[in-house]
Order: C-alpha cells, then sequence, then structure tokens
C-alpha cells in the first residue's frame, strides 16, 4: 500500500507509510481526531454513564417526586455544569503546571501520563466493582435518600429550593469519580470539548433521573451500566496513550 501510494502521489515509498500507519489509528472522536472532537465524545461518554446510578442521579430523582422538577432539574443541571467547570479549569492547571515541568527522558507529557493513569484506575475499579453494582446503587440512593430527607425547603419559594438543591448536588459531586475524570480528561484533550461533552452528558443523566431514572432499570440493569462505564474509561485511557505517540 505504501508503494502504491508513493507511485499515485509521487512520494518515496517511506514517505507515504508513516501516513498510512497514522489513518489506520484514526477513529473519529476517539484517537487521531482533532482535540475538540475526542473532548467533546469522551466527555460525553465518560460522564453520562459515570453519573447514571450516582449519589446525585438519585438526589435529583428522589427530589423530583416531591419537588417541581423543572426547578430540581435548574439546581442540579447548575450545580453539576459549574463543577464541570471548575474541574475543567484544574485540569487546565495541571496541563499548564506540565509545561513548567522539564520534560522527561522520553519526552512525554506529565499531564498526559497523570490522565491515562487516572483513567486506567477508575476503569479497572468500575468494572471490578461491577458485580456489586446493585449493592453499591442501593447504597447511593440510602445515602441520597438522608441528604433529601435534610431538605427544608418548600416548593413555594422557588429560588430557595434551587439554591438548597444547588448546594446539595454540589457539596455531594465534589471529589466524585466524574469530577476527577473530567480533571484527567482536560489536562489531556481540548477544554472546550470536554466542557461541552460533560456538561451534555449531566444534562441528559439529569434530564433522565427528574424524568423518572426508575424506568433506566427495565432495560440496563446497574451491572451493564457499570460495565459499558468501565470498558469506556479503558478505551479513552488507551486512547490518550495512543495520541502520546500518534
Amino acid at each position: 500500500m505504501a508503494l502504491a501510494a508513493s507511485l499515485a502521489f509521487g512520494l518515496p515509498a517511506d514517505a507515504a507509510a508513516p501516513a498510512a500507519d497514522t489513518a489506520a489509528l484514526s477513529i473519529p472522536g476517539i484517537v487521531g481526531d482533532s482535540p475538540l472532537r475526542e473532548g467533546l465524545v469522551s466527555g460525553f461518554l465518560l460522564i453520562f454513564f459515570s453519573e447514571i446510578g450516582d449519589k446525585t442521579f438519585f438526589i435529583a430523582l428522589l427530589l423530583a417526586l416531591k419537588q417541581p422538577k423543572s426547578l430540581v432539574f435548574t439546581g442540579t443541571f447548575g450545580a453539576l455544569a459549574v463543577m464541570t467547570v471548575v474541574s475543567v479549569l484544574l485540569g487546565q492547571v495541571l496541563h499548564q503546571v506540565d509545561e513548567l515541568v522539564p520534560e522527561n527522558g522520553a519526552g512525554l507529557p506529565y499531564d498526559d501520563l497523570l490522565a491515562a493513569a487516572l483513567l486506567l484506575y477508575f476503569g479497572f475499579k468500575t468494572l471490578k466493582d461491577a458485580k456489586d453494582a446493585g449493592e453499591s446503587a442501593a447504597e447511593e440512593k440510602e445515602e441520597a435518600q438522608e441528604v433529601v430527607d435534610g431538605l427544608k425547603s418548600s416548593s413555594e419559594d422557588a429560588l430557595k429550593l434551587i439554591l438548597t438543591t444547588f448546594t446539595l448536588v454540589f457539596a455531594a459531586e465534589w471529589g466524585d469519580k466524574s469530577f476527577l475524570a473530567t480533571i484527567a480528561l482536560a489536562a489531556a484533550s481540548s477544554p472546550l470539548g470536554v466542557t461541552v461533552g460533560a456538561v451534555a452528558g449531566h444534562g441528559v443523566a439529569t434530564g433522565l433521573a427528574v424524568a423518572g431514572g426508575g424506568f433506566l432499570s427495565r432495560y440496563f440493569s446497574e451491572q451493564v451500566l457499570q460495565y459499558i462505564g468501565g470498558s469506556l474509561f479503558l478505551v479513552f485511557a488507551g486512547a490518550t496513550i495512543v495520541d502520546l505517540f500518534v
């Protein structure tokens, strides 16, 4: 193939071979694509599958059973969107720090290596915990119920309910898996792409929770969602590593 390309375009055979190898590794939105699209795709998929069945998912679901759905969505989504921006900013701080650190012997960026390591860790941990996904989801729902039971706001005060929901979700999400995953993605990919993808992922997951997330269990068990999420972490960790050498 390299020889044919060299004859067709008048290029040396050794110049055509790398281009063919690079094209073979190009997967739209995952490997060898623009950082913007990679960040958007990875941000959306990882956040969506990380949030389904998470504590914040159940907080939104339980609140929506007692309070106006539009207000619950506004407070929950607002908190997650702000958290996403904070995570991306932290990821960019990590990226800038990497610029100041002397290069290692291989010339590889530390921020990308750390991002790949975090994604690998979350991937293996999520797959390992998948067998107990049912119990984990029950615990997350129980914790969310305790949080919701402590809510004293009345639906008559819309602004207060939104702010209270915002505070509850923001506190529950801080330091969570999706928070750290967003930092890792933003350190290794386009901050704009990660922001848009992650915010969209949060929006869809929150919308499903507020609409009545219980219907998801009819089609997908917690275990299946965990396996999908863990596999995606590993896929994007691998994509990050491949991008370092392509």
